[in-house]
């Protein structure tokens, strides 16, 4: 991926450095929240989601993720991330936390990018009403 973000339309940095920086707004007094973000328009790379020690378990990395998985559904990108037990953290864990949020393991002559994690754009599935003949 290219060291310049773009958003789908084409901007630089777009909309993922004001949302970087609404997410760290959100998180409790004294909880930072370490989050690097690149997209090149097809792709959202999370390049780190990593929480305070202190403040892990407590659904905040959680809710961080679902917010970026929304906001990349909506943009129809593909998210995609390394788990590593860097920073203190289990990968066993990690993996499994990323499956919960609907990341993959792809394998190598498959991927988009050098992530060996992915999640393909979720839409929503229309429903039709039943109605009376």
């Amino acid at each position: 991926m290219s060291a310049e973000r773009t958003d789908v339309t084409g901007g630089s940095a777009g909309w993922t450095d004001p949302l970087v920086r609404e997410l760290k707004r959100s998180m409790p007094p004294g909880a930072l929240l370490g989050l690097v973000l690149d997209c090149d328009g097809t792709v959202l790379e999370l390049g780190l989601l990593r929480v305070a020690v202190g403040f892990r378990g407590r659904g905040h990395a959680a809710r961080v993720l679902a917010r970026l998985c929304a906001e990349a559904d909506a943009r129809e990108l593909t998210v995609v991330c390394t788990p590593t037990d860097e920073y203190g953290a289990d990968r066993a864990r990690l993996e499994a936390f990323y499956r919960r949020h609907g990341f993959t393991p792809v394998a190598p002559e498959d991927r988009l990018t050098e992530h060996p994690w992915e999640r393909m754009p979720q839409t929503a599935t229309p429903t039709t009403e039943h109605q009376e003949p």
